[in-house]
């Protein structure tokens, strides 16, 4: 009992961890579409680094802000800042600055008496002694951002860590802004749209956490909650478990019938305070909610590890679609759940090729659009199927519908039909670039007032085809 205890605990501990990195991540992500709604109106370079700068100033908090661009051995020079007084100053390049240049985020505790401070730092309006170096290129060259705020020591390994997490949304911001101002028949415009479609992607996917994090987190607090009050129950009831433990040690050592007489009474009287078969009831209940509490916060959170990390996965890797589907509406259910009824017609299907984390971000997508366009709520049927060696996925719902003109844009970057500030019209864009990749397609039909379906279709590979073990094929044909 004690070691099972000892689990639930740490269970529960780490059930928290992700409940505040969960809630940590929504805030980031928040910024970080913030940051590419407002980075997608740049009208050049200088207005697009203006904006950069507002955007990282959610993330990083600073005083003042600036970036280095390689010069000449041994230098560098300030190509913007936040401070007109630094613009064009030139830095000579020290073995922290080095580290940074050579792509290692790096923090300074004070910087009052490094050598290649000293000159610069009477342009400053605000006096400055904390420094974070961040690493990213621009126009092809390795550059530094630099942050600067005037408490000692402010920038911790926490900002070291950060710097890590978005140095590649740091690079796609100017990478983006380059493709922007090329034209769309150069090489290299191709190779920097790729770079661009995989930051919008990822910058896609935080805003698709970012939305899901608050339900995700209620999703984890229900189990956390009644798991919370079966400790607490564990914990009331076993001083009477010591009592009867106690009870028992004195009965094998009696030495006579009048103390076994006693202690037979006391045995008694302990039994009508206590009523040990409904006790034994209740805590084998207990450890069974839970046990299915826990394994409730375990499939939540596989459904976010299969949703969020892909990428060390091939791309030729081999998908379940069904598991796909299931993984998708676990981390969507706060989104569906107590007012759109669920229908799924699952059947076995081949296992198809891509990344698993891709496909679930086209699903959740779709799941949580076919939501957002029945407010009233009614029914969302999910159907998986094989036709013509394709592995068929329709997703319909009975919502709003889409007008005619729409439809013929749907797919197009930026286009949405949600109102302002409800969607960055990336989602649908991202969805066909993704099934494109995998070599599938992706289709939509739809009435206004009566609903959608988006049909997603993928090839199968007659040559190795395996049969997938579908995951749910007990709720075939099912309403949930």
């Amino acid at each position: 009992m004690n070691k099972d205890y000892e689990n639930i605990l740490e269970d529960l501990a780490l059930v928290y961890r992700l409940k505040q990195q969960a809630e940590a991540h929504k805030k980031e992500s928040d910024v970080l579409l913030e940051g590419t709604r407002v980075l997608l109106t740049a009208e050049d370079e200088a207005d697009l680094y203006k904006k950069m700068f507002s955007v990282f100033k959610g993330l990083y908090n600073y005083e003042a802000c600036f970036v280095l661009q390689n010069e000449s051995a041994g230098k560098m020079k300030c190509i913007n800042s936040t401070h007109d007084a630094l613009l064009n100053t030139i830095w000579e390049i020290d073995d922290t600055l080095s580290r940074a240049v050579k792509s290692e985020p790096v923090a300074l505790f004070n910087i009052q008496q490094q050598p290649t401070w000293q000159q610069h730092l009477a342009l400053f309006e605000t006096p400055v002694t904390s420094v974070l170096y961040c690493p990213f290129k621009v126009h092809q060259q390795q550059a530094v951002i630099v942050f600067c705020h005037q408490a000692l020591g402010y920038y911790t390994q926490e900002y070291v860590d950060m710097a890590n997490r978005y140095r590649t949304f740091t690079e796609q911001m100017a990478m983006g802004m380059q493709a922007k101002l090329m034209t769309l028949e150069t090489v290299r415009l191709k190779e920097e749209k790729a770079k661009v479609e995989k930051s919008l992607i990822d910058a896609e996917k935080m805003a698709s956490l970012g939305l899901l994090a608050a339900g995700v987190a209620h999703e984890i607090n229900n189990p956390i909650a009644f798991i919370n009050s079966n400790i607490h129950f564990l914990r009331n009831v076993l001083p009477a478990l010591s009592q009867m433990q106690d009870i028992v040690l004195n009965l094998a050592s009696s030495a006579n019938d009048e103390e076994r007489l006693k202690i037979a009474q006391e045995a008694i009287l302990w039994q009508s305070r206590n009523k040990i078969d409904s006790l034994s009831d209740e805590i084998a209940d207990i450890c069974g909610e839970s046990e299915e509490g826990l394994n409730r916060v375990t499939d939540i959170i596989t459904s976010l590890r299969s949703f969020s990390h892909d990428a060390d996965i091939p791309d030729d890797e081999t998908i379940n679609v069904n598991d796909c589907i299931a993984h998708a509406l676990r981390l969507v259910n706060s989104e569906l759940k107590h007012r759109i009824k669920i229908q799924q017609h699952l059947t076995e299907v081949p296992l198809i090729k891509g990344k698993t984390g891709k496909l679930n971000q086209v699903l959740v997508n779709l799941f949580v659009n076919a939501a957002q366009a029945m407010e009233d709520g009614d029914r969302l049927t999910i159907s998986s199927f094989e036709e013509d060696n394709h592995t068929i996925i329709t997703v319909k719902d009975t919502g709003s519908g889409i007008e005619k003109h729409a439809l013929q844009k749907l797919f197009e970057p930026f286009y949405t039909t949600k109102p302002t500030g409800k969607g960055t019209g990336l989602g649908l864009y991202i969805s066909f670039s993704i099934v494109e990749a995998m070599g599938g397609t992706i289709a939509v039909d739809s009435e206004v007032n009566v609903g959608t379906t988006f049909t997603l279709s993928f090839p199968t590979n007659l040559a190795d085809k395996k049969t997938a073990q579908t995951c749910g094929l007990d709720r075939l044909d099912s309403d949930s």
